[in-house]
């Protein structure tokens, strides 16, 4: 047996035994409420300040098996914590990266024991709002490397540990980003957020594009009595009066027949079959000032949510779909008059490793001999903070436990399982990548 195998079989050994420990740190991280103070619709002075709390827990079991810590904020109470523990020769650096921020949870009566945060361990799962997404990932990395050190092992290269805010709200330049533009950087990167679905624990190296979009459609009020003249033959039309949220479903319609394109002409050979779509959210529309039905409708807002490849770039997605809309738009009189207007809220850029970066690779040979299990790779459904490392050069992949079908809804849980396979993964990882003194 070579001198690292014997280390990995110690060290997954000593992971096996701290099975306890680990569920308990998940537990406990759980019951430090950490809502995004950001999130529309909740009291921002209730939720600030969970964050760091959160940090502050974590910040003590770095340091005793000895991280250096770092814990600073770009606003008051939006603390993160970074533990570096530094490498004992000329290894390659490794950045383990999660987010500490969750989702509000709802109304508590809709969670198992009335409580969103319980942190019970129930049926080989852990509940609570946070245990997938994604405090497990959390202690999961930081389990990892206090395993290695229990051992006795000393590693070449640095492992930047990193739990920070704002991801929830895109608020990176609070977090991940604030954490680079500090100097904390690395030959790769593993965010430790969910993997599933559809796989757990799955090899994550892309994810998809995010555009946020509004169309406005306008009408011309008028009272309700005269509908007639606006859809009866013989009437007058949009001489007396036009229905502006009947004019936004037109446009919904059309969208929605581009969005049945885009599952067969957007693919991605690591994405399902029709991953990639255009999400109408929300839809608002009335008359201006009071929303009743007695007046004819004047304005129509819809919200789209957009997902799109990692291939493809912002300017040509936007385009694709304001061309849609204009063209659409163009079979409709009024529509042709008085064109819908589309508006990019925001954008969250996609994030692409390739499947055979020497990070992949580790990964997965280390899930391989962690779990015992042949890797499986797939593209990240949702988006995530890999974006804004591999934006500034580090090469980022994503693998954690649980699974994000059941984050932000009731009763969200991370099982307990994957939250040990992912710890035993994270320290053979860093034992290979970074190597052994």
């Amino acid at each position: 047996m070579s001198e690292m195998q014997a280390a990995r079989k110690k060290v997954l050994h000593t992971i096996d035994g701290m099975k306890d420990e680990i569920v308990q740190c998940c537990s406990d991280l759980v019951k430090i409420p950490s809502v995004d103070p950001l999130y529309p619709g909740i009291v921002q002075k209730d939720f600030l300040g969970g964050e760091k709390r959160c940090n502050e827990f974590l910040k003590s079991i770095m340091e005793e098996f000895g991280c250096e810590t770092d814990m600073f904020e770009k606003e008051p109470y939006r603390t993160n914590l970074v533990g570096l523990l530094r490498g004992e020769g000329k290894g390659r650096s490794l950045i383990l990266n999660g987010h500490i921020d969750t989702v509000p949870w709802g109304r508590s009566e809709d969670w198992m024991w009335n409580d969103p945060v319980s942190g019970k361990v129930f049926d080989g799962k852990i509940y609570g709002r946070g245990s997938c997404d994604m405090k497990s990932g959390i202690v999961a990395m930081i389990k990892a490397i206090e395993a290695i050190k229990k051992c006795g092992y000393d590693l070449k290269g640095d492992v930047i540990l990193e739990s920070v805010v704002g991801e929830e709200m895109e608020s990176h330049h609070l977090g991940t980003s604030a954490t680079v533009k500090k100097g904390y950087r690395a030959d790769a990167a593993i965010v430790t957020e969910p993997s599933a679905p559809p796989i757990s624990l799955a090899i994550v190296p892309v994810t998809s594009g995010f555009l946020y979009m509004t169309l406005d459609v306008i009408g011309k009020a008028v009272h309700c009595s005269m509908r007639r003249e606006l859809v009866r033959a013989g009437g007058k039309g949009s001489q007396v009066g036009v229905n502006a949220v009947e004019k936004g479903v037109k446009m919904l319609l059309a969208l929605q027949e581009l969005e049945t394109q885009w599952g067969i002409s957007k693919t991605h050979p690591l994405f399902r079959p029709g991953h990639f779509t255009i999400h109408p959210g929300v839809v608002i529309g009335g008359p201006h000032g009071v929303l009743v039905p007695f007046i004819i409708s004047e304005f129509c807002t819809i919200h789209y949510a957009v997902w799109y490849p990692p291939d493809e770039t912002y300017e040509s997605v936007t385009r694709e779909i304001e061309d849609y809309v204009r063209s659409a738009a163009q079979l409709d009189p009024w529509l042709r008059d008085h064109p819908p207007k589309v508006e990019w809220k925001l954008h969250w850029p996609p994030s692409k490793t390739e499947v055979d970066d020497p990070i992949c690779k580790t990964l997965a040979s280390a899930h391989e001999n962690a779990t015992g299990l042949p890797a499986q790779y797939q593209g990240f459904c949702a988006t995530c903070d890999a974006t804004f490392l591999n934006e500034q050069g580090i090469p980022t992949v994503i693998y954690g436990p649980g699974d994000l079908s059941v984050a932000h809804g009731p009763n969200e849980y991370v099982p307990v399982d994957e939250l040990i396979d992912a710890t035993r993964t994270y320290a053979l990882t860093a034992l290979d990548w970074c190597g052994v003194k």
